[in-house]
């Protein structure tokens, strides 16, 4: 019987620490050639577009979908759908809002503790907003920071989110007045945000550090200037289909970085592409999502809620047309 989970039910149910062991199943499951991953489908409107991208994992069982729409002066709705691959019921249905938050943090602890050197940095956060915040918690809980600094445009948003991270972590974390401040002295990036000009020079990027941009997914966004991709020693993606289709900055820097010197995740998790090979180099990482990091961390949040009684029996639904002997 499906269980319809909620928002809250979602947020109840699992924690940064399991969203990163989820990517670093899916991510691993992925790299071993176990899952199938169409190009997801985007379509506009007039009143703003749906993005739908279906997955299976056949290695552990689990098949789906997420959609998410925007509708112009609304807002984003995220949903997933969770399937068994084995009998083919639709298993839960949940929002998503919180899921891809939670995983888009996760899948940047992953890049992290194989691309940044040892040890906790010196980081810089860009944005404050649920993104930007996942961000912080992710490296929080993979031990990679030892300081921040964060910028926002709105004064009173970075200033409030230095207080709730200093509050929750006892850690040192400064607002600062712009970005470049943020990056001075950073060995480890964070961007998540939503621009249609890039908040990252390339220049301001020192020896050795590592940068995640999580926050551009459309063609009309950039986060990182060309300089920065230039700059870049190793670049990994999500995918490569989603990050130079989708992504305004990866579109922007084409010319700069051929598709096939960057590495997607799944292939560094399976130790089928290198890592940082020097103290010295930069490295990026650069994300717009996938299926495979919906479905993944799905999967766990329908575990937990299925053995604490979250989640709203739906029923016999839906309605099982039988094949014909």
């Amino acid at each position: 019987m499906p269980l319809l989970i909620t928002h809250e039910e979602v947020q109840q149910a699992v924690t940064m620490a399991d969203a990163i062991d989820a990517m670093e199943a899916g991510f691993l499951e992925e790299g071993e050639g176990h899952c199938i991953l169409p190009q997801r489908i985007n379509m506009p409107h007039s009143k703003g577009w749906i993005r739908v991208g279906p997955v299976a994992m056949e290695k552990s069982g689990w098949m789906g979908f997420k959609a998410m729409n925007l509708t112009k002066g609304a807002g984003v709705r995220y949903q997933v759908h969770l399937y068994s691959i084995e009998t083919g019921e639709l298993l839960a249905i949940m929002d998503a809002q919180h899921l891809t938050t939670l995983r888009t943090g996760a899948t940047s602890a992953v890049a992290t503790r194989r691309l940044a050197r040892p040890g906790k940095a010196v980081t810089a956060l860009l944005g404050s907003g649920p993104e930007a915040r996942a961000q912080l918690h992710a490296m929080q809980a993979g031990g990679f920071v030892s300081e921040a600094k964060v910028f926002s445009p709105t004064a009173a948003n970075r200033e409030q989110l230095a207080r709730d991270f200093a509050e929750e972590y006892g850690m040192t974390i400064t607002p600062v007045a712009s970005a470049e401040e943020a990056c001075e002295g950073a060995e480890l990036i964070l961007a998540a945000v939503k621009s249609s000009e890039p908040v990252i020079d390339g220049a301001w990027l020192t020896p050795g550090s590592h940068v995640n941009s999580v926050g551009t997914a459309r063609r009309d966004q950039r986060e990182l200037d060309v300089e920065t991709f230039r700059r870049a020693d190793r670049i990994v993606v999500d995918t490569r289909e989603g990050v130079f289709g989708e992504a305004g900055d990866a579109v922007a820097a084409a010319d700069i970085v051929a598709e096939d010197t960057v590495s997607e995740l799944h292939e560094l998790v399976a130790g089928k592409a290198g890592s940082r090979a020097k103290e010295s180099e930069i490295t990026l990482f650069k994300s717009v999502g996938s299926g495979i990091q919906d479905i993944a961390i799905a999967a766990v949040i329908y575990q937990r809620a299925l053995a604490a009684g979250l989640g709203t029996d739906l029923g016999e639904f839906p309605y099982l047309k039988k094949n014909k002997k």
